[in-house]
């Protein structure tokens, strides 16, 4: 059990506890008012405290690391059997520990404790998915910051359900084992999934691994190697390759030029040969043709008049057939001219792209290890994922099968350890009847689905806050009964006040009196932090049991230094 709690602050208010009952009460001051609060005082910064002497990671972010704090030593005494030992911790960079005055690793502390509260040895808290020391603690002294009241089976709303599984079957006395292999199968059947996954879509079919697809492909691929790899090794790299190649694109350009020039002379020849057509086609005859259509008729003087320009057309018509002989004679020698260029052009470019076809230019030939690179890496990628591949489908089957049957056999041995079913179930019955006149309700068995062990609570009552704080009072009791009967509770339940939030002064009045019978009875320690609100809520009955004879000597207060550490910030 915790006998004190205390610091080198001068502030702080050291706590003394006793055996059985504690009530670690906060005082509303007189002149609060009737919305002042009772948050300030420090009842969670008990809890918190406890946890942050005991815990095995620093949390630079917590209360404990803020500037009014650092450097300040807390302290936490307790008594094992008539042992006294003390465990401290100092705030600062590196959250100094010491057990008995002796620093000590804060892994270390928490294997000595593992084994000491709850008799875990250091090869079993070195498996993978094993109970672990931290987790089993935080079920008897929860923490309503991390939603420890918000759900009896789980000891914060962020706890997985492999980790209250292996702890609850602990605790209770069933085989945890079957939990761990549970989440190991289920780890291997996500690995398969995952593995499914990752083939590329081109080797799906319908939505399903289609090996033929995979076998297929490295047969081309295999193909596509052996044919680079020739290409690589005939290859040969032409030195200047980029400049003979751009002296053969220069020829080729030099040629389509020569051939649009051989075009446009073309199409003047054509029109010169029109032109000439058209000259030798004139005659004054259609002049004259031209005047009788008219009706004119010319005398003798008019007609030597005609003659004379008939011979000037004439000479004009020689003249001008002469002119586009020379012109024509002209364009056809360019073509001659531009041919015999041609050719000649043609066959430099010829010796060009021969030498051109004998070899490839570096660039290119990188491009093509390159793409051999990714072809053999594809390829080898293949003949590792095929075998592999191959039985995945068996792989997930067979899976699921063995998570089936491990879900059966947990369902089988909860069944089969027939003592810790029916003791947990008359626990938990009796605790919440005391409570509420009738028996609650506690199924333990195996999942619908694969989760595995399922365990469901229900107590009378409408659904509300109140009925939900106290299933977990009543689960609480039943852990640190069935954990005790197996030497595996650390002595104590610590609750904050947070477990009577909306319970009525009836209910909270029986289970501080069902706590201290079970103290009694038990032989173990139970701390509960509660606001004065509460206690007031509570028809004295001092003839049977009166709670406030277990309130501890010091007594926290909305008072700037009546709370824990004396201080606010």
């Amino acid at each position: 059990m915790i006998t004190e709690v205390s610091s080198d602050l001068e502030t702080f208010k050291s706590l003394q506890f006793g055996p059985g009952l504690n009530i670690l009460l906060a005082d509303r001051h007189k002149r609060s008012g009737d919305r002042d609060t009772r948050n300030g005082t420090g009842k969670t910064s008990f809890i918190e405290l406890v946890h942050f002497v005991l815990s095995e990671k620093r949390n630079g972010g917590d209360d404990f690391h803020k500037p009014e704090l650092v450097g300040s030593n807390f302290v936490c005494r307790f008594s094992d059997h008539g042992k006294e030992y003390e465990i401290s911790r100092k705030s600062g960079p590196s959250d100094e520990t010491r057990k008995d005055g002796v620093l000590v690793s804060p892994s270390d502390l928490r294997s000595e404790l593992a084994q000491k509260w709850f008799g875990l040895d250091s090869e079993v808290l070195s498996e993978k998915y094993a109970p672990k020391f931290g987790a089993l603690l935080s079920y008897f002294i929860r923490k309503e910051r991390n939603g420890g009241f918000a759900n009896p089976t789980l000891n914060a709303s962020t706890q997985s359900g492999w980790d209250s599984q292996v702890c609850l079957s602990y605790l209770l006395g069933f085989d945890w084992r079957l939990a761990q292999q549970l989440q190991v199968k289920k780890d291997q059947k996500k690995d398969a999934d995952t593995l499914y996954k990752m083939i590329k879509s081109g080797y799906l079919s319908e939505g399903e691994l289609d090996l033929n697809k995979m076998q297929a492909r490295l047969d081309f691929l295999d193909r596509e190697v052996e044919r680079k790899r020739d290409e690589i090794a005939s290859a040969q790299v032409v030195d200047g390759y980029r400049e003979q190649e751009a002296t053969a694109n220069d020829l080729t350009a030099q040629i389509r030029s020569l051939n649009e020039a051989n075009l446009s002379d073309l199409d003047l020849i054509e029109s010169i040969e029109t032109a000439i057509s058209e000259v030798a086609d004139a005659n004054v005859a259609d002049v004259k043709a031209l005047y009788h259509q008219a009706g004119v008729f010319f005398g003798d003087q008019v007609q030597k008049r005609l003659e004379q320009v008939e011979e000037f057309h004439n000479k004009v018509a020689q003249n001008r057939s002469s002119h586009l002989l020379r012109e024509k004679q002209l364009a056809q020698q360019r073509l001659s001219d531009r041919r015999k260029e041609i050719l000649r052009i043609q066959g430099a470019l010829s010796e060009k792209l021969n030498l051109l076809r004998s070899g490839i230019a570096i660039e290119r030939l990188s491009h093509l290890q390159s793409e051999l690179n990714g072809l053999e890496g594809e390829q080898a990628d293949l003949r590792q994922q095929i075998p592999r591949f191959r039985n995945v489908s068996d792989d997930r089957r067979r899976l699921n099968r063995e998570i089936d049957d491990l879900v059966d056999a947990i369902g089988d041995d909860v069944l089969e350890r027939e003592d810790q079913r029916r003791s947990a179930l008359n626990i938990f019955a009796s605790t919440s009847q005391y409570l509420y006149d009738e028996p609650g309700s506690l199924i333990i068995g195996r999942s619908r689905g694969v989760g595995g062990m399922s365990i469901e609570t229900d107590i009378v009552g409408k659904k509300s806050g109140g009925k939900t704080h106290m299933q977990v009072f009543c689960f609480d009791w039943l852990l640190a009964e069935a954990s005790q009967r197996q030497d595996r509770f650390p002595g104590f339940v610590i609750h904050d006040s947070h477990v009577f939030d909306g319970v009525d002064g009836r209910q909270i009045r029986l289970a501080l009196e069902l706590a201290h019978k079970k103290c009694g009875d038990l032989g173990i320690q139970y701390i509960v932090a509660m606001n004065s609100d509460d206690l007031d809520k509570i028809e004295w009955d001092t003839d049977t049991f009166d709670p406030r004879d277990f309130v501890l000597d010091t007594v926290l207060t909305d008072e700037p230094d009546g709370g824990l550490f004396g201080i606010r910030f």
